[in-house]
């Protein structure tokens, strides 16, 4: 007599020294929504594997911006999911004005260990990759804004700079394919980048395109982890 299907599913084998039981139904879990309610399961799930849970430590509703006070637990500048079983954060992201500027920034990752590459945003934007796990997309939205009366009064002459950025990276997971999870970051950070020039209430006409640019390949350097 052959066995049932639940017989099947319900048998434990020792392999290796432990025991292993065969879970079909595992299966990747992803959060309805997240970071700043930008994102979907159809965002996320080029980034994990075939099963495991994604989850968000610390979500939050609002953007922390230089315009308005922080407002407690509903405002924040980073958004982390988390893995799980391994607890990797497969995606980070963080918005804050560039104070450097984008030259500043391509110069200084050019001169380390992560190449980097421009990529095209459109006029109102810009944007660079790199392979830097915590930064591999940076997207550079140009946005007018005004500081805080409490920046403007602690720093006297301090100027808002003329772009908000949004840095987008994570850890790699396996049976994540490397291709779309490199265009997935340009997408997260699209969306992203929507979002925050609503809540840093620019007061231009703020231009990103329909859909984030073809992200190439970076090849790692040795001196990159």
């Amino acid at each position: 007599m052959l066995p049932s299907l639940a017989g099947v599913i319900a048998v434990a084998a020792i392999v290796g020294g432990g025991l292993w039981v065969w879970k079909p139904w595992r299966s990747l879990e992803l959060p309805q929504s997240a970071c700043w309610s930008a994102l979907s399961k159809d965002d996320l799930k080029p980034l994990a594997g075939p099963y495991g849970e994604m989850y968000e430590p610390a979500p939050t509703a609002r953007i922390m911006t230089p315009t308005t006070p922080n407002e407690g637990d509903i405002r924040g500048t980073d958004c982390v999911l988390r893995w799980s079983p391994n607890g990797y954060d497969v995606l980070q992201a963080e918005v804050a004005p560039a104070w450097d500027g984008i030259d500043a920034d391509r110069t200084q990752d050019s001169r380390g260990a992560h190449p980097v590459a421009t990529l095209d945003f459109g006029p109102g934007a810009a944007g660079l990759a790199t392979t830097n796990t915590s930064e591999r997309i940076r997207l550079y939205v140009r946005c007018d804004f005004q500081l805080s009366a409490l920046q403007t009064i602690a720093k006297p002459g301090l100027k808002a700079p003329p772009y908000i950025r949004i840095d987008v990276g994570g850890d790699s997971i396996d049976g994540a394919s490397p291709a779309k999870a490199r265009q997935a970051y340009a997408d997260i950070a699209l969306k992203i980048g929507r979002v925050a020039a609503g809540e840093y209430q620019c007061t231009n006409r703020v231009q990103l395109p329909a859909a984030a640019p073809i992200v190439p390949e970076l090849v790692k350097e040795k001196a990159d982890d």
